[in-house]
């Protein structure tokens, strides 16, 4: 068996852990049980609970059953989206449009011929003042600049952002992340304002775009709705206006580390790691 898997640790009460594969790890379906195995015999020095791990592996019957089998269960919790997105960009852009529900496409052009204005900027201030408009209205949680400014120290130049404006004013913000020949949307919105000239439309094309001038051959939009009238049924019916591909993911799963501590997992340490994650 071959893989790898970057693992974080996640602090509980009386010392004790719990390890996070982030999408991961990244093996083949069939080595899934056998490297959550490894990945607890490795930890059982640290006081972990539990390792969980929410690869992008398709679900199928035989792997449920192979990690039911192992003790691995599903989590319960979602850190990361079990659906998402993905734009095949090895397509030319004219293939691309036309692979887009014609009011998208529409909506692109308007926003070209309003004016509507991208452009990428390092300045986080312009972002989060964007980014906090959407917040308030969309009433989620949003992090504190500092951990935006570790986003960007850790990505460096592999972090995009991109700005949409109308005249001087910020409308639209986008922040992608490269790695090798993939990206990533990690945050993003439109404030609400100039509605009219449509500018988050051309500012999600040209983000694409530019992913694709960088040798980025998958573009990963990063989440789609778990079930009809969620949260997220609105940005998915925008999202899949620009075509591409639905991808739905095993989904989360933990392995006990250390047995008879398991339950502090169970009981605390999945809700604290969901919440550390929004």
């Amino acid at each position: 068996m071959v893989g790898v898997a970057q693992v974080l640790l996640k602090p509980l009460p009386l010392g004790v852990t719990v390890a996070y594969a982030p999408r991961g790890p990244l093996v083949d379906s069939a080595d899934l049980p056998e490297s959550l195995r490894a990945l607890a015999s490795a930890l059982a020095g640290d006081r972990c609970a539990s390792v969980l791990a929410d690869p992008e592996l398709a679900p199928s019957p035989e792997l449920e059953s192979a990690l039911a089998r192992s003790g691995a269960r599903p989590a319960g919790v979602f850190v990361q989206p079990r659906r998402t997105l993905l734009m095949d960009l090895t397509r030319t852009p004219d293939e691309l449009l036309a692979a887009m529900r014609k009011k998208t496409r529409q909506y692109v052009h308007k926003a070209e011929r309003e004016g509507v204005v991208t452009e990428e900027t390092r300045d986080l201030d312009r972002f989060l003042a964007v980014l906090e408009k959407v917040a308030a209205r969309d009433h989620f949680a949003l992090h504190d600049r500092g951990y935006f400014e570790r986003l960007l120290a850790a990505f460096g130049e592999a972090a995009h952002l991109t700005m949409s404006r109308v005249g001087t004013e910020d409308d639209g913000a986008l922040l992608a992340v490269q790695i090798g020949d993939r990206a990533w949307e990690l945050y993003g919105g439109w404030s609400g304002a100039h509605g009219e000239s449509r500018p988050f439309y051309l500012l999600k094309w040209r983000s694409l775009l530019g992913m694709k001038q960088r040798g980025v051959t998958r573009y990963d939009m990063w989440g789609l709705s778990e079930h009809a009238g969620d949260e997220l049924a609105g940005i998915e019916n925008f999202k899949l206006g620009f075509g591409g591909e639905i991808a739905t993911w095993i989904g989360a799963f933990d392995r006990p580390v250390i047995a008879p501590l398991y339950p502090l997992w169970r009981i605390a340490g999945r809700r604290r790691l969901a919440a550390a994650a929004r």
